[in-house]
């Protein structure tokens, strides 16, 4: 299978995972970026007001070539971390100390001895 080539521009999340960062520190080194002009963070640019990095410019920060990785393969869910969205969640009703009232606001119970 051919090994596809590393686009030019890359957007801001694929330069996290080339970077091996999390998503919001990429987004926060790129505001950093542009706020110092240039001296710190990663590298980008503005294309029709979309953020892009320029594969050579994250090149040279890193002082050598990028490759793109595979997207991340998740595991097979274990079936105890499933959900059915579809039933209605069950609670324990200890929890639920809710005080409940038999008719109105008017009927209070008054012993009358």
């Amino acid at each position: 299978m051919a090994v596809a080539e590393t686009p030019d521009l890359l957007t801001v999340e694929e330069a996290a995972r080339i970077l091996r960062i999390g998503r919001t520190t990429a987004y926060k080194e790129v505001r950093r970026y542009l706020a110092t002009g240039g001296r710190e963070g990663i590298p980008v640019i503005v294309v029709g007001g979309l953020l892009r990095v320029p594969r050579v410019l994250l090149e040279a920060m890193i002082g050598g070539p990028v490759h793109l990785p595979p997207p991340a393969v998740r595991a097979a869910a274990d079936p105890a971390d499933v959900v059915d969205l579809r039933r209605p969640r069950t609670t324990n009703p200890a929890k639920r100390a809710r005080r409940t009232t038999t008719g109105s606001s008017s009927e209070l119970p008054i012993d009358i001895g």
